[in-house]
């Protein structure tokens, strides 16, 4: 199985005004095409994520690919100021 979507744009164009001329749909569907703007599909996609991730119970913590790291710099002789009590 494949995992992929995709969109004819000049098919979608057509589909949406089949009285335009091809030419025109053609220039629309170079201009959508040149000019978009994957943004708004990736964030929905990370959110659908999130969703069927909590609705299948499967837990995404840690599993992002990034790792907190920690800081281990440790006070050891500290001055008396009101920061160090």
């Amino acid at each position: 199985m494949s995992y992929k979507i995709s969109v004819d744009v000049l098919e979608a164009v057509s589909d949406f005004y089949p009285g335009l001329a091809l030419d025109d749909a053609k220039q629309i569907a170079e201009s959508i095409v040149n000019k978009w703007d994957y943004t708004q599909m990736f964030n929905s996609i990370s959110d659908d994520i999130s969703w069927y991730a909590d609705s299948h119970d499967i837990d995404l913590k840690g599993k992002d690919g990034y790792e907190i790291e920690t800081d281990n710099i440790y006070v050891t002789n500290p001055p008396n100021t009101p920061l160090f009590p």
